[in-house]
């Protein structure tokens, strides 16, 4: 553990300024061991986060906006945050946490806000489906397109997935689950 000094937002910051990304990661960490006061503590839960996000690190990131979303003092903020900490999850492939993350979003929100999180929510799986199949991971883009046909669709969207999930596993030979999906369909 490294040694801190600082207390203060600017004194952080001045220091962060001399050093590496994991040097950063390891002196945040050790920062967020002492008695910080609130927006000092937010400033670096922020700054760890992004540094966990850039260096692909999703499930620590997501972990940092969900304790943030903890200590924030808004419901909004908290709402923005555990729909952040939903979407790092399933960048990083937790979807029983990215789970959790977006149902705590979805109970702070009210009418229009529960909406939001839902299309957050949609869209974050949506996305890592597409990025899998780009990566050419088939078999993480089946388990992500099986996931979106959990969520609250529309008809459209669910036919979508539905034959995308059909592509998928007829290239992945998965007779069984596209005789099945077949049978669902009509």
């Amino acid at each position: 553990m490294m040694e801190v000094r600082e207390q203060k937002r600017h004194e952080i910051e001045a220091r962060l300024a001399t050093m590496g990304d994991y040097i950063k990661m390891e002196y945040l960490n050790s920062c967020l061991k002492t008695p910080l006061d609130y927006d000092t503590r937010k400033f670096v839960m922020i700054k760890l986060a992004g540094i966990y996000e850039l260096q692909k690190m999703f499930p620590e990131a997501a972990r940092l906006f969900r304790n943030m979303a903890d200590i924030s003092s808004t419901t909004q903020g908290k709402i923005n945050d555990y729909i952040k900490s939903g979407e790092l999850f399933v960048k990083g492939g937790k979807y029983e946490d990215s789970d959790f993350s977006f149902n705590k979003a979805m109970l702070l929100g009210e009418g229009l806000q529960k909406n939001v999180v839902k299309n957050a929510m949609k869209e974050a799986y949506k996305t890592q489906a597409k990025i899998h199949l780009q990566r050419g991971k088939r078999k993480h883009a089946m388990d992500t397109y099986e996931k979106l046909l959990t969520l609250d669709l529309d008809v459209g969207e669910r036919r979508e997935f539905q034959n995308a999930l059909m592509n998928l596993y007829q290239q992945l030979g998965r007779v069984r689950e596209l005789m099945a999906m077949k049978r669902t369909i009509g």
